[in-house]
C-alpha cells in the first residue's frame, strides 16, 4: 500500500468510528518510515509491526509520537528483545497461522512464554497476545486463562461480508479443510524457501517443479546459485493481491492459517465478533464453576 492509499484509508477509519484503532505494516516494505510517518501524523494510536524484526529506531520514533507500538515474537528470545528495544506490546503467533510463519506451534509458544512473562517482574505489565490458529471463543478463552490479555485473529475475518477479498477468495476459504492450509514445500537447503502456510491450489504446485527444475539446472552448471534463488524469490511476487484482489485461486497465493476449516458461512464482523465474545464468556463461566 502506497502512502497515499494509506493516508485514505486511515482518514475512512476516522469518519467511522471516535475509538482507537491501528494499522499493521510490514517491516519489509521499502517505504515504511513513509507509512508511519503517515500514521503518526494521521493520529493513529497503535502501530502492528509484523513480517520481521522492526529496528529500535522505528520503534523509537513510533514511543516517542505518543503511540504505542506491537510486535510480533516467534520465540521467547526474540519477545525479549524486542521488550528491551521498548515495544508496548507483542503478539506470539504460532505455526498454524496464515502467510508467513515459524518453526513453534501457538499451543507450544504460549506455555513457553506467558508463564516466563507473568513471573519475570521485569516482563510482567507487558500484554501478550495470541495468534494463530485461532478460531472460537474458547481457544481465546483457554488463552486468557493462561495469561494473555488478548488474541488476534485474522483467517475468521476473511470471509466476513464486510472484507475486501475477492468472492472467489473467499469461496476457497469456506470449501477448504484445515489440512489444506499448508506450508511451502521447500526441496533443498541450497536454495531455502521462506515458509508460508497457504491453501493448496495449481500455483503451489507448480512451485515445487520450480525448485525442481531450478536444483536440476543448478546441478548442471546451467546457472549459478544465486540466478536460482533469484527464479524461486520470484514466482510468488504480486501473487497475494493475485488471488485477493484479481480473484486468480489458481494461480495466486490463498494464505490461510489452519482455522480456515472452522469456516463455513459468510458472516458479518459483527456476528464473527459476537459469536466469539458469548463462546469465550460460556469457556470461563464453566472454568469458575
Amino acid at each position: 500500500m502506497s502512502t497515499s492509499d494509506l493516508k485514505t484509508a486511515i482518514e475512512k477509519t476516522f469518519e467511522l468510528t471516535s475509538l482507537p484503532f491501528g494499522v499493521n505494516l510490514i517491516v519489509m516494505h521499502p517505504d515504511l518510515d513513509s507509512l508511519i510517518d503517515t500514521c503518526l501524523q494521521a493520529g493513529v494510536s497503535h502501530i502492528v509491526l509484523a513480517g520481521g524484526i522492526p529496528s529500535g529506531k522505528v520503534i523509537s520514533t513510533i514511543k516517542n509520537s505518543n503511540a504505542r507500538s506491537m510486535c510480533f515474537a516467534p520465540s521467547l528470545s526474540v519477545a525479549r528483545r524486542l521488550v528491551r528495544m521498548g515495544v508496548d506490546a507483542l503478539i506470539i503467533e504460532g505455526m498454524e497461522a496464515g502467510g508467513h510463519i515459524g518453526p513453534v506451534s501457538t499451543s507450544v509458544l504460549a506455555q513457553e512464554i506467558l508463564p516466563f512473562f507473568r513471573k519475570s517482574p521485569q516482563l510482567c505489565d507487558v500484554p501478550v497476545f495470541i495468534a494463530g490458529g485461532i478460531g472460537t471463543g474458547d481457544m481465546i478463552g483457554s488463552y486468557l486463562k493462561m495469561g494473555a490479555c488478548g488474541c488476534q485473529i485474522g483467517t475468521l475475518f476473511v470471509c466476513a461480508s464486510e472484507s475486501r477479498a475477492h468472492k472467489n477468495f473467499k469461496e476457497a476459504f469456506i470449501k477448504s479443510s484445515s489440512r489444506d492450509a499448508v506450508p511451502t514445500v521447500q526441496l533443498s537447503t541450497e536454495f531455502p524457501v521462506l515458509p508460508v502456510r497457504a491453501i493448496t491450489n495449481s500455483a503451489s504446485m507448480r512451485f515445487v517443479d520450480l525448485q525442481r527444475e531450478v536444483i536440476e539446472m543448478y546441478n548442471s552448471g546451467e546457472i549459478s546459485k544465486e540466478e536460482g534463488q533469484l527464479r524461486i524469490e520470484k514466482f510468488w511476487a504480486g501473487s497475494l493481491r493475485k488471488a485477493v484482489v484479481d480473484g486468480d485461486v489458481e494461480d495466486g497465493s490463498l494464505m490461510a492459517g489452519q482455522s480456515v476449516g472452522l469456516i463455513n458461512e459468510i458472516r458479518s464482523v459483527e456476528q464473527i465478533i459476537s459469536d466469539l465474545v458469548v463462546e469465550a464468556e460460556s469457556y470461563l463461566s464453566e472454568c469458575q464453576s
